[in-house]
């Protein structure tokens, strides 16, 4: 399912946010409504207090909620538990945002960086819920938010690039205005997300010993490292151009072995001649 944005339920301040999700077994089927007994959901408000309620299972085995609670704009976390017929209980999360439709945020440079990333990478998920295949396997959560994680891993590079600055995210902005710089930082922090994408996809089983018919995903490593290393490509020649401003080439020095260099007094002359530049 390519470009599944698991951050797509968006409610306006003080609507009904309908909340449903399945439940799904390890083949990775959904539960029947025979299977499901009761579902419980609990809701992280962006103020981090709690809200607990009582869902409905409907007959496709599909929990839901109509959540009215939405006074509060941000982003929320939503926890269905689900208890089976068994008594076992297994839980699923869910995220949405309640924004303000008359007064929108100001993005903080963190939310533009992940933001513009995110639009470089949406397109190029596999898995049910986006991300890599493995992601149904751990249930690790992969979003706009975890990119921000990988700013800092960007900008450590583009400092350590020679020369060596100290440049920090803001830098790359004007207040809260992106500056003309800005999709360096954008290119060396989608490189530090492939990279975590390419390790997501080291281990894949490799089925043997009969004739299967499976979706076979052993091969996103490498496509995943051909695209890194076009997007290398584009990094480091703007790394290069951008680091030039660094380097202080626009001031100009005279060299004093050159015939300009004999209108320099002699003492003066051979002083620095060694170092090649008065």
């Amino acid at each position: 399912m390519l470009g599944f944005d698991r951050d797509d339920i968006v409610v306006a301040l003080n609507d009904t946010a309908e909340l449903t999700t399945p439940l799904f077994n390890l083949d990775g089927e959904p539960y029947p409504s025979s299977d499901l007994a009761t579902v419980d959901w609990q809701i992280q408000k962006p103020d981090k207090t709690m809200v607990n309620a009582s869902g409905d299972i409907d007959d496709d085995g599909i929990g839901s909620l109509k959540f009215e609670d939405t006074a509060s704009a941000g982003f929320y976390t939503a926890v269905a538990s689900f208890i089976l017929s068994d008594g076992t209980r297994k839980s699923r999360t869910i995220h949405f945002e309640v924004f303000d439709p008359f007064n929108p945020p100001t993005p903080t440079p963190e939310e533009v960086v992940a933001n513009r990333v995110w639009d470089k990478i949406e397109d190029c998920f596999d898995s049910e819920q986006e991300g890599p295949w493995l992601r149904d396997m751990t249930m690790n959560f992969f979003n706009r938010g975890k990119m921000q994680d990988f700013i800092a891993e960007g900008l450590f590079d583009i400092n350590q690039q020679n020369p060596p600055t100290g440049i920090t995210i803001d830098g790359f902005f004007s207040g809260s205005t992106p500056n003309s710089d800005l999709p360096l930082l954008v290119q060396a922090t989608f490189l530090s997300v492939v990279r975590h994408l390419i390790r997501s996809y080291v281990e894949q089983p490799q089925p043997v010993g009969a004739q299967v018919v499976y979706e076979d995903r052993r091969d996103y490593l490498q496509r995943w490292q051909e695209t890194y290393q076009i997007e290398l490509e584009t990094y480091s020649r703007w790394i290069a151009l951008w680091k030039r401003k660094y380097l202080q080439l626009g001031k100009a020095k005279g060299l004093v072995s050159s015939k300009a260099g004999r209108l320099i007094p002699a003492p003066m002359r051979t002083r620095n001649m060694g170092r090649g530049y008065y």
